[in-house]
């Protein structure tokens, strides 16, 4: 089965209106590459995620830090 690509502006926008910064900045180089090296998609949106998760818990922790008081 042969999807059509995805519109890359229309992407990069639903990106932003869900509210993943880590994946909208990552997405065209990870695809880039599983696209170069034939991997599957899975791949491709696994990788993501575990990006958009370990940059959340990142941001968590700063605020958690910033919001310390003692």
């Amino acid at each position: 089965m042969n999807a059509p690509p995805h519109d890359g502006g229309r992407l990069a926008l639903m990106l932003n209106e869900l509210r993943l910064p880590t994946i909208s900045r990552l997405w065209r180089e990870f695809a880039e590459r599983t696209d170069k090296e034939g991997l599957p998609a899975t791949r491709l949106l696994g990788a993501l995620d575990e990006h958009e998760l370990a940059e959340r818990a990142k941001r968590q922790a700063r605020s958690d830090a910033s919001n310390d008081t003692y």
